[in-house]
């Protein structure tokens, strides 16, 4: 199985190599043609980026802003708030957390990067951000190749024998991912990556959701889906 799955998976890296660079649409290019006008919410706003995105949204014109992040605001991230003078709002919650959904309340653009995969319960985490949502949802996730002939496919991560394990870390060389580049502990909590989730099922998690997708952007190994709220 390792060795099948290291094939599957070098498969995808070369052809994300051929993709045109042209076909790969920037997410900041995004978050500029959905956030002008509108109300945004950056879910996830912190880690390795404070707030820069919600701050890009703030630039493009958003009529608000508010930032939501397990963690705290960053040094980095308060200094910048200071120096420009910004009137994001940031919420330090879980977005599972009823009370704090409340908090941080419905915004007509949400933007979500690198979550899903690492919850343990997706579905929820969808359900939650469907509840925040009144127009758009931008959703970004790393993703597994789709399976040869198994669409929708799902790799819960957690558990996976040793070989198993680097056989998926060999998708992202070099970089570091909890419990795939080392092995699962619980204590790393969402921390961790949970689950490898194809394109095809993050689409159909969505549907399941409530939501109806209208864009997909990336490749085999990322995927940005843009989305918005059915019926």
């Amino acid at each position: 199985m390792p060795l099948l799955a290291r094939t599957w998976i070098a498969a995808a890296r070369v052809r994300r190599r051929l993709r045109p660079p042209a076909a790969r649409r920037a997410r900041q290019d995004l978050i500029r043609r959905h956030a002008a006008g509108r109300s945004f919410a950056d879910i996830g706003c912190m880690w390795g980026v404070d707030g820069a995105l919600a701050f890009l949204a703030e630039d493009s014109g958003a009529s608000a802003v508010t930032g939501l992040d397990l963690m705290p605001a960053t040094p980095a991230f308060t200094a910048e708030h200071e120096r420009r003078g910004s009137r994001m709002r940031f919420v330090q919650g879980d977005v599972h957390d009823p009370g704090t959904i409340a908090e941080v309340g419905r915004h007509e653009v949400v933007w979500c990067s690198g979550i899903i995969y690492h919850a343990p319960s997706p579905l929820l985490t969808l359900e939650r951000l469907r509840s925040l949502t009144a127009q758009t949802l931008i959703l970004a996730s790393e993703t597994i190749p789709e399976v040869p002939g198994l669409r929708q496919a799902c790799v819960f991560l957690p558990g996976l024998a040793d070989a198993d394990r680097r056989a998926h870390a060999f998708a992202r060389p070099g970089a570091t991912a909890l419990g795939v580049s080392e092995p699962f502990d619980p204590a790393q909590s969402y921390g961790a990556w949970w689950w490898g989730i194809s394109a095809s099922a993050l689409g159909a998690m969505l549907v399941a959701s409530g939501f109806e997708v209208l864009e997909r952007h990336g490749d085999e190994l990322h995927v940005t889906i843009v989305a918005r709220p059915a019926g």
